[in-house]
């Protein structure tokens, strides 16, 4: 892990584990969500005749925004930035930012130490993270990648650009307001976590909610007499598209529903669809989606079990907010 210089605050760490662990249900596996609609945008772009990245920054004060900590959706504590702050102490850490493609110092906390503070040594125990964000986004980490990495909540960016990144969307180069926190992870040491892109990366985290598989992606199952391959597609919607897209009303709010009322193999041929997965842009000019991340391995045969799971799902639909 790489400590930025600084005058004002100082801290050592020491480097965690980097090893991979099994875990039952979710699949440790690369950012990029996938199918229909899923991009992480701000409504504007930056003003006409002003560079994107020199923007004016949000006025706001992040440091006063809450972040809400939940136990299976029960709440727990209530916690701004300037609160953890006081608790946690920071230090300013440079990463592989893997929006802005380029080395960035951010003022953070490690979440470990975070988790401690509003819950106790007891997280440890549970089986996932589920990262509730402004826009509706809402990435589920395993806990073991907790505990296997090094994982901070950035608080601040120094420098004149505010706590905001220079993100790609839609085509175009916007300013990305990041407040109140910022999940980063040490990938300047860590080669795994930098391959896996931005996968556990989520902005404008306002909710942390510790769950279990069951609770959280029980209608999203497939049958249970359900083929291995559909079985490895459920894995990896989970760890790529079920942050922004939903199944029978469970998953994120970003992109489209994608079972209920209608499954988009219903209504697509399974080649288009696979292509959708792969490069939207060969469908569409700027579409809000990216594609499946290029740099996953056996990445034709994830796609495959995608649609194979989402083709499943389609004799398998729950009306959302039914009991």
């Amino acid at each position: 892990m790489r400590l930025a210089d600084r005058r004002d605050e100082s801290t050592v760490i020491t480097a965690g584990s980097s090893g991979a662990a099994a875990m039952v249900v979710v699949v440790v596996a690369f950012g990029a969500c996938s199918l229909l609609g899923c991009s992480r945008s701000e409504p504007e772009p930056a003003p006409r005749g002003e560079s994107a990245d020199v923007a004016t920054p949000p006025a706001e004060d992040s440091g006063a925004r809450s972040i809400e900590f939940l136990i299976e959706s029960r709440p727990v504590k209530s916690l701004t930035a300037e609160a953890l702050k006081k608790k946690v102490k920071p230090l300013r850490l440079e990463v592989f930012e893997p929006y802005e493609h380029a080395n960035v110092v951010f003022t953070a906390l490690p979440l470990e130490r975070v988790l401690d503070e509003a819950y106790g040594p007891s997280w440890r125990t549970h089986e996932a993270i589920l990262f509730s964000c402004r826009d509706g986004y809402e990435p589920t980490i395993p806990v073991r990648r907790v505990l296997d990495h090094q994982a901070f909540l950035a608080i601040a960016r120094p420098g004149d650009v505010g706590f905001t990144i220079l993100k790609d969307e839609e085509g175009q180069k916007r300013r990305i307001d990041l407040s109140p926190v910022y999940v980063i992870w040490e990938n300047l040491d860590n080669a795994r976590v930098r391959t896996e892109g931005d996968y556990g990366w989520p902005y404008q985290v306002v909710r942390i909610d510790l769950v279990s598989f069951q609770s959280r992606f029980q209608e999203m199952a497939p049958p249970a007499n359900s083929s291995a391959t559909v079985l490895a597609g459920f894995d990896a919607f989970i760890a790529h598209c079920s942050k922004c897209h939903a199944i029978n009303g469970h998953g994120g709010a970003i992109g489209p529903e994608l079972n209920y009322p209608a499954n988009p193999t219903e209504y697509l041929k399974e080649a288009w669809l696979r292509k959708w997965i792969d490069e939207p842009t060969l469908m569409r000019i700027a579409p809000r989606m990216p594609p499946l991340n290029p740099d996953l391995p056996d990445r034709a045969r994830i796609i495959d079990e995608i649609v194979a799971y989402l083709g499943a799902m389609a004799s398998h639909k729950v009306e959302p907010g039914t009991p």
